[in-house]
């Protein structure tokens, strides 16, 4: 394993890393946890290239550790040491996407940017000068759309050629003397205390006083003078030093961007997107769209197609085909009848009830991989936000809880997304009371033994579980471990795009197995 390359992609959330992951990795890959957080690891083995490791880094913004993902995937970068870095961005959004490009060139590691929805790009009528803004960036860039799969395995060759010959090229000059000034200082005082690979990197995230930096290295022997020359960069700029950073980061970025991208004048600053979200996104209209749109998903998936699907497979699949022709076959080789009732009604009549679910469960993830893929679902995060608050969660809740709709256990793993830690709490706390696709059957089975098989019963245990939510939000904002206001709620929400079939189906088969599971 040891002489094997790896390569790390690192990018912001929706940049298309994962489609390009799965491009590279195709079914080669392992799906596990990160040590010590629940924060999904994925790594696999580029096609065609067994000697070499990709390893999927959660999406991020920066390497400041303030959320889980990047708190992982800065520990990965540092002390895993990859071979190479392929650094994603999103080509419709590259203003937003340098900021992390500007730190991850800062870490010694070779570093490939691979520009991603380039066909967008060139649709929108914009053009990118990759031979300026790798000038100017300090690596080399290549240009791919992960959809479609153009560039992909080429992005992967680039980044495989930077590890194997270690090509680092030189720093551009992002910062102004002052600070540059300071830097040197603080490389020069810590050289023999930190690898000297991420010198510059440690030196910029003292000078902007990294909580976590300082902790893990003893830096006591050379703080106090390192200390002065901040201070004193900070009176000369009249800002704190993380503030000077991050500003002066984006002072470069903005000049990358003058001299690399030309974008085509538009008619009007509202793009399709932007249009359709002011119906989606309306005060007024969001809550009954999105109230109409889930009764369809809930009608298809649970009534019509999918009590069509359900009886099917009971009745005709289990009831008429498999449980008569196993037990046919378990009398033909003069098995007893006790064993043939057991098998043929028990056992494979006790599965069927429970895999007779699994066309209506099926049907629902489908829909919902369909909204999540058109980009609807980060809408409804941000719609429901007004509503979550008033018992004491935000609109990053309600992701878990929609997974929870199809099986408790992703919906609890998905709330590792929520940075604050009395939300994420909350989130996991009241999410176990949502009605899963577990629990239903297991309702039904109760409605049909106990209460004749009245319907009220069914739907009255949903909202009962939906209640018990609000509820337990509402008590447990009164407790002193959760007073005080849930934290703000910022998003970036996608433009929209019509769906791929091949996320759909994959997203569905993730959800579906573990259900089955």
């Amino acid at each position: 394993m040891d002489a094997k390359i790896k390569i790390a992609l690192a990018g912001n959330p929706n940049c298309g890393k994962t489609t390009l992951f799965n491009s590279l990795t195709g079914a080669n890959q392992y799906v596990g946890n990160w040590p010590g957080v629940t924060v999904e690891k994925k790594e696999g083995v580029l096609k065609g290239h067994k000697d070499v490791i990709i390893q999927d880094l959660p999406g991020i913004y920066s390497l400041s550790p303030y959320t889980l993902e990047e708190v992982v995937t800065r520990k990965y970068l540092v002390n895993e040491k990859p071979d190479a870095i392929l650094n994603i961005i999103d080509g419709t959004n590259i203003e937003r996407n340098l900021y992390l490009t500007t730190q991850l060139v800062e870490l010694g590691i070779p570093v490939v940017m691979a520009v991603n929805m380039i066909d967008v790009v060139r649709k929108n009528g914009d053009k990118i000068n990759l031979s300026s803004l790798s000038k100017e960036i300090g690596c080399p860039v290549v240009e791919i759309s992960a959809l479609k799969h153009e560039g992909c395995i080429e992005a992967a060759e680039k980044a495989i050629d930077a590890a194997k010959n270690k090509s680092v090229q030189d720093l551009p000059h992002v910062f102004t003397g002052s600070v540059e000034h300071a830097l040197a200082h603080i490389e020069e005082s810590i050289e023999n205390l930190v690898d000297k690979q991420y010198l510059r990197w440690y030196a910029i995230k003292i000078f902007e006083r990294d909580e976590k930096v300082l902790k893990e290295t003893d830096f006591s022997s050379v703080i106090s003078h390192i200390e002065s020359h901040i201070v004193d960069c900070e009176k000369e700029n009249d800002d704190d030093a993380e503030s000077i950073i991050t500003n002066q980061r984006y002072a470069y970025i903005n000049k990358i961007v003058e001299l690399s991208v030309t974008k085509k004048a538009k008619k009007s600053n509202f793009s399709t997107s932007d249009k359709i979200d002011s119906i989606i996104t309306n005060r007024i209209l969001a809550l009954p769209i999105f109230a109409v749109i889930m009764f369809l998903v809930y009608y298809i998936s649970i009534g019509s197609i999918g009590d069509f699907v359900t009886g099917w497979t009971n009745d005709t699949l289990f009831g008429e085909w498999i449980i008569p022709g196993v037990a046919t076959l378990l009398e033909k080789i003069g098995c007893s009848d006790w064993l043939v009732s057991l098998v043929s009604d028990g056992i494979i009549g006790g599965v069927g009830a429970v895999l007779g679910f699994v066309p209506q469960m099926l049907i629902l993830f489908i829909l919902l991989s369909i909204l999540e893929d058109v980009g609807y679902m980060s809408r409804v995060a941000f719609i429901m936000d007004r509503i979550f608050r008033k018992f004491g969660l935000s609109g990053k809740s309600f992701i878990p809880m929609l997974i929870s709709s199809g099986c408790g256990v992703p919906g609890v793993m998905a709330s590792r997304t929520i940075e604050q830690d009395r939300d994420r709490k909350m989130t996991i706390m009241t999410t176990c009371f949502i009605p899963c696709g577990a629990k239903m059957p297991i309702v039904g089975l109760i409605a049909g033994a106990l209460f004749g098989g009245n319907a009220w019963i069914a739907v009255s245990a949903y909202f009962i579980g939906v209640a018990a939510v609000i509820v337990s939000g509402i008590i447990l904002k009164k407790t002193k471990p959760f007073a005080g206001d849930p934290s703000p709620f910022v998003m970036e929400l996608p433009s929209y795009h019509l769906p791929v079939a091949k996320n759909v189906f994959r997203a569905t088969w993730e959800r579906g197995w573990s259900f089955i599971k």
